[in-house]
């Protein structure tokens, strides 16, 4: 698979952490995954054959063309693609989606929805000129240009929640709530309810599924390192511990992190 990355100019970097292209021809090989919780918020633009999903076992359906993520707290779909597979991805940072539209955040929680129905029509002209591009930095300019126009129509961002969030991210998750609660002068119930109005989920949630998906993306990276390396390196109590966060984000044990999990997609990590 080919893979393209850049980071967003400047002055969009406390919205947006990266703009992400995935190129690949299947044929008619069919490639699946299941997808596990994670904390991304993301947008997707399909150039090529889009995916198909099944949510909780349920029929699968061919995703839209231009599609939000949101965070996801369990696994609960199936993707499957094939053909020519192209799709540019936005990732937003934790509060971007929430700075960029104003949107509480906790609506989008294990949500999909068609990009317009969050940030109207104006979207279908981010998708039609993202296609319209003819190589990916041309792709990465118009994002930038509608994000641009976006951002600018909006207040200004809060940015102890920005901070917190991202200092999360940096840390992996291995951060005390209480610690946030106490660089960002507010009391703890505030904080608690700005944070998950901004990123969808409490600051506690939000840390354990970064330092999950931290788990995927080591063992994607060194699948010869042990379980009990990567679980002590990550920051968990005990075997115990990780066993239960595995099956709380992932609906199995660590062993069985095999077959089709091995072709998950990890943005901003492949």
């Amino acid at each position: 698979m080919q893979i393209r990355r850049a980071v967003p100019h400047s002055v969009l970097q406390g919205a947006v952490r990266l703009f992400e292209e995935r190129r690949l021809n299947l044929g008619s090989m069919v490639l699946s995954w299941p997808v596990p919780a994670r904390p991304h918020q993301i947008l997707d633009i399909h150039l090529g054959q889009p995916y198909s999903v099944r949510v909780n076992g349920n029929l699968s359906k061919i995703l839209p063309e231009a599609f939000l993520v949101g965070p996801q707290t369990s696994s609960r779909a199936h993707i499957s693609l094939s053909g020519q597979v192209h799709v540019f991805t936005i990732l937003f940072q934790p509060a971007g989606l929430n700075q960029l539209t104003g949107i509480d955040m906790r609506s989008l929680v294990n949500e999909a929805p068609v990009t317009a129905d969050v940030f109207g029509s104006s979207a279908v002209g981010l998708a039609d000129n993202v296609r319209a591009a003819k190589d990916f930095p041309g792709r990465v300019r118009a994002a930038e240009r509608w994000l641009d126009t976006k951002l600018s129509s909006r207040s200004r961002s809060d940015e102890v929640i920005s901070r917190a969030s991202s200092l999360l991210i940096a840390r992996g998750g291995q951060v005390r709530i209480d610690d946030l609660v106490r660089r960002s002068g507010l009391s703890a119930s505030q904080f608690q309810r700005r944070f998950a109005n901004q990123v969808g989920i409490t600051p506690k949630a939000y840390g354990r599924l970064i330092r999950f998906d931290k788990v995927l993306v080591a063992r994607r990276n060194a699948p010869e390192r042990s379980w009990t390396d990567i679980l002590h390196d990550l920051g968990y109590f005990d075997q115990a511990h990780f066993i239960r966060e595995f099956h709380t984000f992932a609906g199995i044990s660590p062993t069985g992190l095999r077959g089709d999990w091995e072709n998950v997609f990890l943005p901003g990590n492949d």
